[in-house]
This record gives structure tokens, C-alpha cells and sequence, in this order.
């Protein structure tokens, strides 16, 4: 089955608001083993939005249409869908029902305007939103679905998990299985070369490769009528990806490295201090987007000039002097002085050259020196890291969390897949 997603809003055509909505569409359509085939973004007219439905029935199995189903003068879709389809609004009582529930349970009075998002085209099921007024509405013209989902995200996603993925897995009549294998360290490239031609072993299955700033994850689809069988390669292409590539795997599905190293140290009994210089906090920050982190992280010292290190770290002035504030000592006394002024049982210590200027010869922009203290030893790892100032940081916070899950697990202290 391929799919047209059609987003609607003059705002996501200026450049002013990312769509996050197609992406969240387009990874969830994919369990229910739908391919997205078009994707197109008319501004707020009716002319716009009615050519794009016109243009996506002729090419499409399905159109799934985003945003514009608000009560203000600018959500058109609706009607514009009822027109292109020759279909009338009528009022559905159910929704209105609904709306008026949610709005007397919130304490809210309700503007007139809002109600004429209980009008459906003729002949449309109303799928209620949980999460607001406005509901999804499927519509089946001349056998292809037309669906029409409201622009908030979190209405959105909420009606697509609930309803568009289970229509649309049952329309296909097809079986979908997927994993991910999330990697750190690595190139993408290297990966490749490692896995080869295994998935062409595998009927039915896909393997993707989609880098990150925090690394390439492997992600396995696999599809079919029998779901024994696609259960049975899904089985297959996960012991192989593990076996080949397992030694830079540090979790599976949409868990972090910090999430990760969060249950770590819970499970060692181990607390946890930051000192950063180029990161500016982002480590911290990574760290505490975990809920509970409160359990293991102590504090975080964000120590830009080399005074600070100084006064807060206790990195000596000597080294700073002799090896520069980008260098293996001072990164190794951030990480040690964060221990101690902290009382806490792992230090982290980063400092680098993020640019896009200040670099020199011997320590470009890029070098980066990333370093941990803890009861099973120091370590420190030089990195140069090759983009812009974000990618850079990004990728020095990921290699330090990458480093501590590393040292705290016994594992080789450099990602690498050979033997």
C-alpha cells in the first residue's frame, strides 16, 4: 500500500515550524507495513488543499492530510475536503456530544466557533480525540481512505497509535516486525562493511542504517502474511546482527546512552559528578533529561575559562600552562576534581576546541579530550570530532556517557568491531 501524506499549514511553508508530524507519521505508518510514497506541503487555501487531495487520489492507495481541523477562520481542510469530494458536512452528534463533555469537565465555556468541528463530510467516521476537540475522520471515497488527523502533535500521535496504525495494519492484511540495535563509536561505513550481505539472507526483512549525532542505529523491518514466519526472521536477523556488530551495541529500541548509564549506576550503588568546558552543561543537561536521575547524580560543573577550573577543580595552573586547557591532564583533573569536590564516586571531564574557531595545528577545532574518574579507574580518550559546533558537542557529551557505561562494565575503553 503507498501512502500520500499531505501537511497543511502556511506556517511549516515559511520555514518557521519544523514537521515533525510527517516524521512521526512516517515512522509510525511503517508498523503497519505501509509505504509513505508522497509527501506534500500545501499552505492554509482551499484551492492548495483540494489540489493536493485531487492530485494524491490519482496516485495513491490512501491519503492521510495533517493540520487545518481547528474551530479559527484558518482550518479549511474540512471543508475542503467536503467540496473536492463532493461530500456535504453534516453534523455528527457524537463529536459535538464530545466536545461539549471535554469542555465542562475542563470548566471551559465553550465559543461557538469551536462546534463546527463536529461538521463531517457525508459518509465519515469520527475516530474521538482524546487529547482535544477536534476529531481524526476517515473517509472511504471509491475504496481508498482519506483520513484527516488535527495539526497538534500530541493529538496527533495520539490518534495515529490508536487508530490510523491498527486500520491500516488490518486493511494490508500483512504482519509487521521491527527492532532496533542502537550503536556508538562507529562509523556508518564501517558498519557495512562488517554486516555485508547478511540481510539478503533474510526474506521479507529490511536493515537500515540511520546516523545520528549520537551514533547509527540498525533498524530491522520485517514483513508478511505468516506471522510465524516473520517472527521467525525478525529472530534470525537479530542473533546475526548481534553476533556481528555486538560490541558497540549499547541498546536496543529508543533507549539512551544516558539512560543507560543512569541504570548503571543505580545498579553499582555509584553517584555521579560532571566538569565541562566545551559542552557548557549539554552533558548535564543529557543526563538529567533522565526522570530519576536524582538518584545517582550528584552535581555539574561547567568551568569555561581556566580560572575556573582552578578554583572549582582543582586542576593545577602548571599543566594548564605546560599542555593548555585542551589536553589529557586537564581533562583527567576535571574529571578527578569533579569526584572529589562533589563526593561523588564518578567524575566526567570534558574539554575541547567546539569553533568553529580557536583551533590550532596541533589541537584543530575538533580535538576534544574526554575523561572519568571512578573506584575501577581513570581513563581518558582524545577525540577529534569532525562538523559543526553542535555536532561536536554532541558528539564529545555522547563519547563521555559512552566512556563511563565503558569503564563501569568492564569493556574495551575504544569502540571498535574488530575480530
Amino acid at each position: 500500500m503507498q501512502i500520500e501524506i499531505v501537511t497543511i499549514g502556511s506556517e511549516i511553508l515559511s520555514g518557521r515550524t519544523l514537521d515533525t508530524n510527517f516524521a512521526f507519521l512516517a515512522r509510525a505508518l511503517e508498523q503497519a507495513s505501509v509505504q509513505i510514497g508522497w509527501h506534500t506541503t500545501v499552505g492554509d487555501t482551499p484551492e492548495r488543499i483540494a489540489e493536493a487531495v485531487r492530485r494524491g487520489l490519482e496516485r495513491a492507495d490512501a491519503l492521510v492530510l495533517t493540520g487545518g481541523l481547528g474551530p479559527t477562520p484558518d482550518d479549511l481542510t474540512r471543508r475542503a475536503v467536503s467540496n473536492v469530494l463532493s461530500r456535504p458536512l453534516q453534523l455528527d452528534e457524537q463529536v459535538l456530544e464530545h466536545i461539549r463533555e471535554r469542555a465542562a469537565r475542563l470548566g471551559r465555556k465553550l465559543p461557538g466557533s469551536i462546534e463546527a468541528q463536529a461538521l463531517l463530510p457525508l459518509g465519515a467516521e469520527a475516530w474521538l480525540n482524546r487529547l482535544g476537540t477536534a476529531p481524526g475522520i476517515l473517509i472511504l471515497h471509491h475504496g481508498k481512505p482519506v483520513i484527516l488527523l488535527p495539526g497538534v502533535p500530541q493529538e496527533l500521535e495520539e490518534l495515529a497509535t490508536e487508530y490510523v496504525v491498527p486500520y491500516l495494519r488490518q486493511r494490508t492484511g500483512r504482519h509487521v516486525e521491527t527492532f532496533t540495535l542502537r550503536t556508538s563509536g562507529v562509523f556508518e561505513s564501517a558498519l557495512h562493511e562488517k554486516i555485508g550481505a547478511l540481510p539478503q539472507a533474510w526474506p521479507g526483512a529490511t536493515l537500515a542504517y540511520l546516523p545520528s549525532f549520537f551514533g547509527v542505529d540498525l533498524r530491522v523491518t520485517a514483513t508478511g502474511t505468516d506471522p510465524d514466519q516473520v517472527r521467525r526472521v525478525t529472530g534470525r536477523a537479530y542473533d546475526e546482527l548481534r553476533e556481528k556488530v555486538d560490541a558497540v551495541i549499547y541498546a536496543e529500541g529508543t533507549t539512551t546512552m544516558q539512560q543507560v548509564v543512569g541504570e548503571t549506576l543505580v545498579e553499582l550503588g555509584y553517584t555521579l559528578a560532571t566538569a565541562e568546558s566545551c559542552t557548557g552543561g549539554l552533558l548535564a543537561k543529557r543526563i538529567t533529561d533522565v526522570p530519576g536521575a536524582s538518584r545517582y547524580f550528584e552535581r555539574g560543573f561547567v568551568t569555561y575559562s581556566n580560572a575556573s577550573k582552578i578554583e572549582l577543580l582543582g586542576v593545577r595552573a602548571g599543566d594548564l600552562e605546560a599542555h593548555g586547557a585542551v589536553s589529557a591532564p586537564v581533562a583527567e583533573q576535571m574529571a578527578a576534581g569533579a569526584c572529589e569536590r562533589a563526593g561523588a564516586d564518578v567524575g566526567v571531564g570534558i574539554t575541547g576546541v567546539a569553533g568553529p574557531e580557536g583551533g590550532s595545528e596541533e589541537k584543530p577545532v575538533g580535538t576534544v579530550f574526554v575523561a572519568v574518574a571512578s573506584p575501577r579507574g581513570a581513563a581518558v580518550r582524545r577525540l577529534h570530532i569532525v562538523g559543526t559546533r553542535a555536532t561536536i558537542r554532541e558528539r564529545s557529551a555522547q563519547t563521555a556517557l559512552d566512556l563511563v557505561r565503558r569503564q563501569l562494565r568492564g569493556l574495551p575503553l575504544e569502540p571498535s568491531l574488530e575480530g
